[in-house]
């Protein structure tokens, strides 16, 4: 004997039974995973920062302030290690970040 179910509850329970495959799936992939976890030490991860050196050139210089004026006037994205390098540690590359820098390097 065959059941015609509406599509809505055939759909629900193809929906239902990929919901469970993905949850059955990433538990497999967890499990096989476990314990296979590596420190990272800070220097491979990056390390530290200079502030105000957002090109990650070591030195903080007129290129650094110039990066920041770009990112102000929205010619380019920062991306996080050049947020990490922000001057006054606010999170946010601004004008005054790229005076900050200038004035560090006594060219204003």
């Amino acid at each position: 004997m065959y059941i015609k179910y509406p599509h809505f509850v055939r759909k629900n329970v193809k929906m239902l039974t990929l919901g469970v495959a993905s949850i059955v799936g990433s538990f497999v992939v967890g499990i096989q995973s476990a314990g296979n976890l590596q420190p990272v030490s800070l220097i491979e991860a990056g390390g530290m920062t200079q502030a105000g050196d957002i090109d990650g050139s070591g030195v903080v210089d007129v290129q650094d302030a110039l990066l920041i004026l770009e990112v102000v006037q929205g010619y380019a994205v920062p991306t996080s290690d050049q947020l990490l390098a922000d001057p006054n540690r606010d999170g946010a590359l601004t004008v005054e970040d790229a005076y900050r820098i200038l004035s560090g390097l006594s060219l204003l």
